[in-house]
């Protein structure tokens, strides 16, 4: 696939803020992020478990492999769209959302895919884009958790570090120690007696 270059918006001189924490409450960060936003978008959904927690009235879901749309967790209730992250400007007006967020998932896409993808996510948010990934390289096997037939949109293949946002104007939280042997994706690849991984919490207002 031919990836068109965009120019991201660096920041130069804004200043940004980078923290970290010792706790696994990413999701109540988020949500304080989404606080003044009547819409948000999730970028790969998934089955919306994630999205399903966010705390703003009216949620979009979009992703690439149409059964975790089908089988979302029950109660979850949000507008489902089948579609690949690569092509959000062909759905989305600039500005039409207030908040975007990539949970989890902006580690899936090779690493010129994804600068594209957040040039077009910054171009959507009316408000923010906020963003959730492991830090640096998190090896993951091809294995659908959900059983759902979605094995290659579980690879990873980038790793995102502090650098990578705070250059384009991020603020970062890093959740210190976040992924561990309780994390079964990371106890599948690295074992029960690995060094835990940080992940980073990253957003933008736009």
């Amino acid at each position: 696939m031919i990836v068109k270059k965009r120019k991201l918006r660096m920041e130069g001189c804004q200043p940004v803020t980078v923290n970290t924490v010792k706790h696994k409450g990413f999701l109540v960060t988020i949500n304080e992020l989404l606080s003044d936003s009547n819409t948000v978008l999730d970028v790969g959904c998934g089955v919306g478990e994630t999205l399903g927690k966010f705390c703003c009235p009216i949620k979009v879901g979009v992703d690439a492999h149409r059964p975790y749309l089908e089988n979302t967790k029950l109660g979850e209730t949000f507008l489902k769209i089948n579609f690949r992250a690569e092509g959000l400007r062909e759905l989305f007006l600039p500005k039409s959302i207030d908040s975007v967020t990539l949970i989890d998932v902006i580690e899936h896409f090779e690493k010129e895919v994804a600068w594209d993808v957040l040039c077009q996510v910054e171009e959507i948010a009316a408000k923010r884009v906020i963003i959730f990934t492991p830090r640096g390289f998190f090896r993951q096997l091809d294995v659908d958790h959900y059983n759902l037939g979605g094995e290659s949109f579980q690879r990873h293949r980038s790793g995102w570090e502090v650098e990578d946002f705070q250059k384009l104007g991020y603020n970062i939280l890093i959740f210190s120690k976040f992924h561990d042997h309780s994390n079964k994706a990371f106890l599948e690849v690295y074992g029960k007696n690995a060094e835990p991984v940080d992940a980073l919490l990253a957003w933008k207002d736009c």
